[in-house]
């Protein structure tokens, strides 16, 4: 009989196995759940922060510039299309206005998970009523709310690299992780700008030579850049695991992620959809019990858990592939040994 080979040392578990490591790192820090738990209870206690002024007089002289253009050229307009244009923008208006920008702190790429908690009925609210205010607002959520899923993401990350926390470590390099992740974000903003600017330029100046050339080059460019920005949320996927993980700036950290999914691409979109359905599958369940206040509670604790335990997971599935990428381990050279 041939014999049976053992398994190699540099084998890395599968997408079921993932999953499951994720949460037994989490069972072994539960106490990490109340950041979210918290973070949601927060949200949805405290009274909201809306903007509905700013909004409403952004809707104000959208019909001020509709009205005027009506003026200048007389019966020549299309009054179907202006009343599809003050529809859509009471609507938006509206939306907006109704928005809790308190929400923000938990939507960035280094966000804490939530439920987005629905307001509570009477609930009290602040409005904004200018535009800078409200810039004021979007700025200092967004830092914060990075900086809070850092504190979060850098927890679950020793656990999951070194088997423990160190608070004093974690101290320390939180600092460098919500620097690394705006640093990419100034980045990716940077980058666009100087690539959108002069595409738009030469484009808009086809466009007015050869109107319909123009308009071809304008749909081959929304093409393109809707293509790009599917491809990057792939190959970007771990970007912020890389960051925590492999406590890299935010270039390399990028190259990390990218190389990962590179290089387990088919076994990375399997994860990614499983994940992702997960946690649809979850926001219906925890939409449908947040018609009660108890509900709303029970979802929020639920949700904290299953949550964080798809964020070790995605962790984990980092670490394990990164690890093998070189055999010097020189990608992850700053990553203590598990």
């Amino acid at each position: 009989m041939r014999p049976v080979n053992p398994p190699s040392n540099n084998a890395v578990p599968g997408i079921i196995e993932t999953l499951s490591g994720g949460f037994e790192s989490v069972n072994r820090v539960l106490w990490i759940i109340a950041v979210p738990i918290l973070t949601d209870l927060g949200l949805w206690l405290v009274p909201q922060l809306t903007a509905a002024p700013v909004f409403e007089g952004v809707r104000r002289w959208y019909e001020q510039m509709l009205q005027a253009y009506t003026n200048v050229s007389g019966g020549g307009v299309d009054t179907n299309t202006l009343d599809q244009s003050r529809q859509i923008i009471t609507t938006l208006a509206t939306d907006a206005g109704h928005f809790n920008l308190l929400t923000l702190l938990v939507i960035n790429i280094a966000s804490v998970p939530s439920i987005l908690p629905p307001p509570r009925e009477g609930a009290p609210s602040l409005e904004i009523h200018t535009i800078g205010a409200l810039v004021g607002v979007i700025v200092a959520t967004q830092v914060l709310g990075i900086l809070l899923g850092c504190l979060y993401l850098g927890v679950i990350g020793q656990q999951v690299r070194d088997g423990k926390v160190t608070f004093a470590r974690l101290g320390r390099r939180v600092w460098f992780y919500w620097l690394s992740v705006i640093g990419f974000i100034l980045l990716v903003i940077g980058v666009s700008l100087i690539i959108s600017i002069p595409i738009g330029l030469a484009i808009g100046l086809v466009q007015l030579i050869a109107p319909g050339v123009g308009i071809a080059l304008w749909a081959a460019a929304s093409t393109v850049g809707y293509l790009v920005a599917v491809l990057s949320m792939i190959y970007l996927f771990f970007l912020v695991d890389a960051i925590v993980v492999s406590e890299v700036g935010p270039v390399r950290a990028a190259i990390s992620s990218a190389q990962v999914v590179a290089n387990n691409f088919w076994a990375t979109v399997g994860f990614i959809l499983l994940t992702y359905m997960i946690s649809l599958g979850m926001q219906v369940i925890w939409k449908t019990l947040s018609g009660s206040p108890a509900g709303v509670v029970i979802a929020i604790v639920g949700n904290a858990y299953v949550a964080t335990g798809l964020a070790a997971a995605s962790l984990l599935y980092y670490k394990t592939r990164a690890a093998r990428l070189r055999p010097a381990g020189e990608l992850l050279d700053r990553v203590s040994p598990a």
